[in-house]
């Protein structure tokens, strides 16, 4: 099947050819004023064509008006037979204008040898889409967005969306995560995987002051308290979901930033997105399930309203309007799974070694939970 999301920054998905007047709007400015030029003085013969037509099937000023064999005069043919000509390269050029952003994408996809993507990682990259459709990225590609490092050194530049460049992402990297070159990302999701930050909600949830915490995240998120006490107890013979949602989901961002940055290959990005997708599913029961438990890690990391309430806005936005063939995927169990050992065993030593404390939400300063 060949490969067609939604032109970056849209919504739409598949994308729809543009109207007429939306492909006329979108044209650059030279050549919107050429075409204004043609149509205008197409207009004006097209006004002198049906002045001539009414002059011979009779303009009641003149009489019976002018003969018929007046059309057939080669200056008035001339008229017509351009004005025709005219109207369908006006009507040609339009419209293959508004098929430019699918043609753009597909020869993006050509250029970059891009192929579409397995179940396996369409469901891994699925896991990225409440976000990914608020934004208008792309959830069929491992990249967000159209970028550079799939072009190497090919020429191509795009009318209706923009090719991102490595050092964008690198920023990116840097400013979310701290992330300088490879070492550094393969550093911070083997940290990841080791749950850096259910380590330290698996301590707070069996606190004295856990109360306390449970109640300002249900406030922060609207989770509701018993889904939170859940989260630090161990059911349906799988390991504690503590907020390995939120350290899972960040492996697949990251990952595709990495990637779009220039310090992974596109094998390497999947090698990790495609094992924290199958966690994720290993896990939790469904989307909604996961996504909740996102939510509930990042409260519990930020403690911060605006970004909480921001990412439940997100979640409601996606509910209520997503239409993309990647929200249907079936959520299954993967018939077998490699946990990580923290996750085996609930963090059992590193909470046999401490001792009851009070349990502190957002941003923990320490060198092992940042």
């Amino acid at each position: 099947m060949e490969l067609l999301q939604n032109t970056p920054l849209s919504r739409k998905n598949p994308p729809k050819n543009d109207t007429f007047l939306l492909a006329y709007q979108n044209l650059e400015s030279n050549t919107k004023v050429g075409l204004s030029i043609l149509g205008t003085a197409t207009l004006f013969f097209l006004l002198v064509i049906g002045m001539g037509v009414y002059e011979v099937f009779g303009n009641p000023s003149n009489g019976n008006g002018m003969p018929a064999s007046s059309l057939l005069e080669p200056d008035f043919l001339a008229i017509i037979l351009g004005v025709g000509i005219s109207m369908f390269f006006i009507l040609f050029f339009l419209n293959k204008q508004r098929k430019l952003a699918i043609r753009e994408q597909q020869t993006y996809y050509k250029i970059g040898k891009v192929q579409p993507l397995d179940i396996d990682q369409k469901k891994a990259i699925r896991l990225n889409l409440v976000h990914m459709f608020y934004c208008g990225g792309w959830s069929d590609t491992l990249e967000v967005f159209p970028c550079n490092i799939r072009l190497d050194e090919q020429k191509f530049n795009p009318k209706t969306f923009d090719i991102h460049y490595d050092k964008l992402y690198q920023q990116y990297l840097n400013e979310d995560w701290g992330v300088l070159n490879k070492e550094q990302y393969q550093e911070m999701i083997a940290r990841l995987f080791d749950g850096m930050h259910s380590k330290w909600f698996a301590q707070d949830i069996q606190s004295d002051s856990a109360e306390d915490m449970i109640n300002q995240i249900s406030g922060l998120t609207k989770v509701d308290e018993q889904y939170i006490q859940e989260c630090g107890t161990i059911s349906n013979d799988k390991p504690k979901k503590l907020i390995w949602g939120f350290d899972l989901f960040r492996v697949i961002p990251m990952s595709r930033w990495a990637f779009m940055s220039g310090y992974i290959t596109e094998e390497e990005a999947w090698s990790n997105i495609l094992k924290a997708s199958k966690l994720v599913y290993f896990l939790f029961d469904n989307h909604e399930d996961f996504y909740n438990n996102y939510r509930v890690g990042h409260a519990f990391w930020s403690n911060d309203f605006e970004a909480c309430t921001d990412r439940l806005e997100k979640w409601k936005y996606f509910k209520e309007h997503c239409d993309w063939l990647a929200r249907d995927l079936e959520w299954t169990k993967p018939a077998a799974v490699a946990l990580p050992e923290n996750m085996k065993t609930n963090f059992g030593e590193h909470l046999s070694s401490i001792q009851q404390q009070k349990a502190t939400i957002g941003f923990r300063k320490t060198e092992e939970s940042e």
